[in-house]
């Protein structure tokens, strides 16, 4: 990336953070077409690169500026430069955000080993099989559409959300508990929906963990954090039709963060 590249995306990332809300990034993202879940990141500046990023491998930046004059006219947006070059690993594949492993051999005790890509039309015959230590009983899986994680991360997304704010100095022993109890309390309400909303259960539970990566971070922004809370809300309210505690199970977490972080 040349120099005049890499003062324009400097400038551009800062005023996007200084002049936008977490909420109103990702409503930005929304206007413009682009998948604010997909972007990586779960803070404010980080999704802001991401989207940046995204829109200069894309050739949008123009579509950008043009929008956020429209929403800042008060603010002096820098114009594309004329030899804009990407920044540097930012060309795209199919592999981004993914993690590569490259593995010399694998034993599996016997068992069959698909090396390439799995279709599967019909039953899954899967036996008896053993994930994270829980035992997944029963002799065939019908699987259909995305299942990255589905309800099996789901769990696991939140105890980890317990255990970052939990660790944190400055929650006290009964906020601890409290914040395990209700995450707890979540899972199990979870655990109440309809398959054909475990997309909007990991929606949820993204946002929750963006929102301790938040409130853990060296300096936590409180701004990012009321607009974390309120996305967080909006995630919760596609599942309340059908299981309406989650509301104010993310309500009080939302609250228990705010107060920990002070």
């Amino acid at each position: 990336m040349n120099e005049a590249s890499r003062q324009f995306m400097a400038d551009i990332q800062g005023k996007l953070t200084q002049y936008f809300s977490g909420e109103e990034i990702e409503t930005l993202a929304f206007v413009l077409g682009v998948d604010y879940d997909s972007l990586r990141g779960g803070t404010k500046p980080t999704k802001v690169n991401s989207l940046l990023t995204f829109l200069a491998r894309n050739g949008r930046l123009e579509e950008l500026l043009r929008e956020t004059r429209r929403q800042r006219a008060n603010v002096t947006w820098p114009d594309v430069p004329a030899d804009f070059e990407l920044p540097q690993g930012a060309g795209g594949s199919e592999t981004d955000g993914a993690t590569i492993y490259h593995i010399g051999s694998l034993n599996t005790g016997g068992g069959a080993f698909v090396g390439g890509n799995v279709s599967a039309t019909g039953d899954v015959n899967a036996g008896a099989k053993n994930v994270a230590g829980d035992e997944i009983k029963g002799s065939k899986y019908v699987l259909s559409g995305d299942f990255r994680g589905a309800m099996l991360n789901i769990e696991s997304r939140l105890d980890i959300v317990t255990q970052t704010i939990g660790a944190l100095p400055t929650a006290r022993p009964d906020q601890k508990e409290q914040l395990a109890q209700l995450v707890a309390e979540l899972k199990r309400v979870l655990g109440l929906i309809a398959p054909q909303q475990v997309p909007e259960a990991e929606t949820l539970v993204r946002r929750v963990v963006d929102l301790a990566e938040e409130a853990t971070a060296a300096n936590p922004d409180r701004e990012a954090i009321d607009g974390l809370g309120e996305i967080v809300r909006r995630a919760a309210a596609k599942l309340a039709p059908t299981v309406p505690t989650v509301m104010t199970l993310v309500a009080s977490i939302i609250e228990l963060v705010a107060a920990i972080v002070g």
